[in-house]
């Protein structure tokens, strides 16, 4: 319990500095943190690797359609054919991207132990960034540690419904036949009612009007009104009367709403897990995306493939590793992978990306001095001076 609350409170105060100077003799120890391998009560500091971590964009369109309530009569007063009937929702996977970000390394923790105190001094100068991992003795770029989230855009469809009374007025025309002695007299009664329309009524109405509208956008244009408008005056006429005609055309044609939806997945490639796929969820075009254990769908997974190009390093660290007892400090020579989005089983995008965890760990000698620089997204060394 002591070692981790040491160890807890070293690894925060060490990822908050920005620049850490300590003294130490001519040579330096570093040991990787495992277990309770570390004495307590050792001067030093700790410092991580980072790790790559794979983040896969999904940016799925919902496609909302909305019936009109004229629809059924499109063809028969505007002889329109391309109409929405029935209401409906789709849904069409429009862009996958693929990013990389690097974060500490849990598995990758080193403690640089500090020697005693001698008469030969000098100071070695650490720089680590926000999270903890080490860059050097120059400043380092900080990385935004992000994590899983989802983007979505909410939106309700409504369907602009235009005045148009549901009544009309009827004038029924009631004959009376009055029989006196031989004589027939015929008396004419108006009556009028008050009856409600019908949609095909109601339909033919609204098409009219836009019959209505399209000829007057005609004779303003035309100049057929001869009267002499301003330019501004004109255009701003004319869309008026294009915005209302729409809209009325919408109570035929039906309405159209695309929204995009974005999700956002992270995975972290290990060794061990090399050759096998990361399944990250499902998508149907009638549901959108589904968790990974739906019954539906097709299987969204991403299939990372190392180079290996580092064998015959890997095999030569382990030898180094078995030679030395005393170690400098540690880096990283990071891999290149291909990353491969497949969704059903058919391959939709790739990219190749270098995954700082599939490549090689290895160490500086001990008592090293210079100036060592690494680059803070892999732990690889990027300028040595060794003197």
């Amino acid at each position: 319990m002591l070692m981790k609350k040491y160890l807890t409170s070293v690894v925060i105060f060490a990822a908050l500095l920005c620049c850490i100077s300590v003294q130490s003799t001519a040579q330096v120890n570093v040991m990787k943190v495992s277990g309770e391998n570390i004495n307590p009560l050792s001067d030093g500091l700790f410092y991580s690797l980072p790790r790559t971590v794979i983040k896969v964009d999904l940016v799925v369109n919902k496609i909302t359609n909305v019936k009109g309530p004229y629809a059924e009569f499109a063809d028969k007063y505007l002889g329109l054919s391309q109409v929405i009937l029935t209401n409906s929702t789709e849904y069409s996977l429009s862009e996958i991207r693929l990013s990389t970000f690097e974060e500490s390394d849990p598995s990758e923790f080193y403690f640089v132990q500090i020697p005693e105190k001698s008469k030969s001094r000098e100071a070695i100068q650490l720089t680590l960034s926000q999270m903890g991992t080490l860059v050097g003795i120059r400043g380092g770029e900080d990385s935004g540690d992000q994590g899983t989230r989802v983007k979505m855009a909410n939106s309700s469809v409504e369907l602009n419904e235009l005045p148009n009374p549901n009544t009309f007025e009827r004038i029924d025309t009631l004959i009376r036949r009055i029989s006196v002695d031989t004589t027939m007299i015929e008396q004419r009664v108006f009556k009028k009612v008050t009856a409600a329309k019908t949609p095909d009524q109601k339909a033919k109405e609204a098409a009219d009007f836009i019959m209505k509208l399209d000829e007057s956008k005609f004779n303003l244009i035309n100049g057929y009104q001869e009267v002499n408008y301003e330019k501004g005056t004109m255009e701003f006429m004319y869309n008026q009367m294009e915005k209302l005609m729409n809209d009325y055309l919408q109570m035929f044609k039906g309405i159209r709403i695309v929204n995009s939806e974005t999700y956002s997945f992270t995975i972290i490639p290990a060794a061990e897990s090399v050759g096998k796929p990361f399944i990250l969820c499902k998508f149907s075009p009638g549901k959108g995306i589904i968790d990974k254990n739906g019954n539906s769908g097709d299987i969204v997974q991403v299939q990372v493939e190392p180079a290996n190009s580092l064998q015959l390093v890997k095999n030569t660290i382990s030898d180094r590793n078995k030679g030395e007892k005393v170690k400098g400090l540690y880096y990283r020579i990071p891999e290149k992978a291909d990353v491969t989005v497949t969704i059903g089983g058919q391959p939709r995008v790739d990219g190749s990306f270098t995954v700082s965890q599939l490549g090689a760990v290895t160490f500086l000698p001990a008592g090293t001095s210079g100036n060592i620089e690494l680059y803070p997204g892999t732990g690889s060394v990027k300028h040595i001076t060794l003197r």
